[in-house]
């Protein structure tokens, strides 16, 4: 039988931590960044198969893996066609009886030497290659299980040496972690800020109304050749609604209670108030669709 140490060198896990770095400051794809790690591994520990996946939690608060990185074990083509498809999606790993699942349980690692008879295991699914050793590591970062390595099959088996060597690989797991969640949370910031920019500019934008009028939304005013017309607090409220559905009647009911919110008024109140904005802005056609309501008529 081949003897393999029991750790592994400090300087195959700088270079393997070094190159992994090194491409992260252009890759942020962590299916990129992993399977690279993955691979460092696997050949660095003399292991046959593998994954590295970050930990989520379900709707009853149950931990699952999505592994960013897998190793191709599929044994036919239906296995092959199934892997290609989740590879792309990652992998899930939701069993928590099972060795891996009990990484996730404890948070703490799992070595098992004896797969086939370790109480902790679930089995295989017919035609899965052997296990015959396994060894799960969890990571941290911030004092939270991030995520779960996970190896198998090394000749001469795993020990605590061995996982304990792998401290700086596993801390540099963590923060690869870490730092793909703060570049997502920071891409949806920048993605709102962009959605809350646009917002802005259309409620910054003027809406023509003819006549050289022009209706700014934030705050509402009326403008006309640079400037402002002066309106009462319900004349802007009755041309603002006017102004959301323009060609479009609006209800007399509707506007009675958008512009006298929580108080009944008659429909004279609503038919002053038309009759005092059009004569403060008589180049505005509001006109009355008799039994419906009122509309701003605008020519395009």
């Amino acid at each position: 039988m081949a003897y393999f140490a029991p750790q592994v060198s400090e300087k195959q896990l700088l270079s393997a931590v070094t190159s992994v770095l090194s491409q992260y400051i252009t890759e942020t794809n962590p299916h990129i960044l992993f399977n690279g790690l993955l691979g460092t591994l696997l050949e660095i520990t003399a292991s046959e198969y593998g994954f590295i996946g970050e930990v989520f939690y379900d709707d009853g608060k149950l931990p699952y893996i999505k592994s960013y990185a897998t190793t191709n074990i599929a044994w036919d083509e239906e296995t092959q066609a199934l892997y290609e498809e989740t590879r792309r999606k990652g992998m899930i790993f939701s069993r928590l009886d099972s060795l891996y699942g009990a990484v996730l349980k404890t948070g703490q690692r799992v070595i098992s030497n004896k797969p086939m008879t370790d109480p902790r295991a679930c089995g295989l699914p017919e035609g899965h290659p052997p296990l015959n050793a396994f060894m799960g590591l969890p990571f941290y970062g911030g004092g939270e299980l991030l995520g779960v390595v996970g190896i198998a099959n090394r000749e001469a088996g795993y020990q605590d040496a061995l996982a304990e060597s792998l401290q700086p690989f596993l801390i540099t797991c963590g923060n690869l972690i870490l730092g793909y969640r703060s570049n997502v949370k920071h891409l949806q910031t920048e993605l709102e800020l962009n959605r809350y920019k646009e917002r802005l500019s259309l409620l910054e934008q003027g809406i023509a109304l003819g006549s050289g009028y022009e209706f700014q939304q934030s705050p509402p005013t009326l403008m006309r050749a640079g400037q402002s017309i002066l309106l009462t607090k319900k004349e802007l409220s009755l041309l603002s609604n006017l102004v959301g559905t323009i060609n479009r009647p609006i209800p007399y009911a509707i506007l009675e209670q958008k512009i006298w919110t929580g108080v009944v008024v008659g429909e004279s109140s609503l038919r002053s108030l038309v009759r005092r904005l059009r004569k403060k802005v008589p180049e505005l056609t509001i006109q009355n669709a008799v039994g419906v309501g009122y509309m701003l008529v605008v020519e395009d």
